[in-house]
């Protein structure tokens, strides 16, 4: 699905050009939940970057559902593709439904099939009642389970997920994480989730790269723990 080959980035820091990324070979297999885990500054979310096009390395090669990823192919590919955000990325001047609609209207227009799906959606998020609701008066789990709606509404093979609990509470993290789940085993997509939180990428992820300074550190094989929210005195407690 996702090939690094001797891949290295770097980047113009205050005038001096700094490796981001060294020389690092990757591959995530089709309906993976692959995590990236590191600290501030090591590396993940350039790569992360690099997996959707946004950056091109300056040497080795990237591989994406079997073609290489460049300039000439990027715009084909991405199509199968989407990305889920720390920041949720909805528009305030549309409504729920209309969010959700939004990748098609701009490929496609909102045929009735369209509109089927996007509702169809909405009820796999939990959110069949809020089709008309405004985004402002949505919580913050709420918006993230429309954005995940929005980003299934093209059917992606791979889904990018940059931080997408970081905002919300430890229960509500856990029920978008169960979420997330449930797409990769109902719609078989593979889905790569950048994290600094060490309890996300164990609960979800079946295998996690570790990334220092710019390279692999490792690559292991997780099991992952059943996912379920706890409340806060049964968090302490287990501690």
């Amino acid at each position: 699905m996702i090939r690094f080959e001797k891949v290295s980035k770097s980047f113009d820091i205050n005038g001096t050009d700094t490796v981001i990324i060294d020389d690092i070979d990757l591959s995530i297999d089709k309906q993976d939940i692959f995590g990236l885990v590191g600290e501030t500054g090591s590396g993940k979310s350039t790569i992360l970057r690099m997996m959707t096009g946004f950056i091109e390395p300056e040497r080795g090669e990237i591989y994406l559902m079997g073609r290489k990823l460049d300039h000439e192919s990027r715009h084909e590919l991405v199509k199968d593709t989407s990305m889920i955000f720390q920041s949720f990325n909805l528009l305030s001047n549309l409504n729920v439904i209309e969010n959700i609609l939004l990748p098609t209207k701009l490929r496609k227009g909102n045929s009735k099939e369209n509109i089927k799906r996007a509702k169809e959606l909405l009820s796999f998020v939990g959110l069949a009642d809020f089709e008309r609701a405004t985004t402002r008066s949505l919580s913050g789990g709420q918006k993230q389970r429309v954005a995940i709606a929005r980003t299934l509404m093209t059917k992606p093979k791979l889904i990018f997920c940059d931080e997408p609990t970081s905002a919300l509470d430890e229960k509500m993290s856990y029920e978008i994480l169960k979420l997330l789940k449930a797409i990769n085993e109902q719609f078989e997509t593979t889905i790569v989730l950048v994290s600094h939180d060490i309890s996300v990428i164990k609960a979800l992820c079946n295998r996690v790269a570790i990334i220092e300074d710019g390279k692999i550190s490792d690559v292991l094989t997780l099991t992952p723990k059943k996912i379920r929210p706890v409340s806060y005195k049964e968090a302490f407690l287990n501690d």
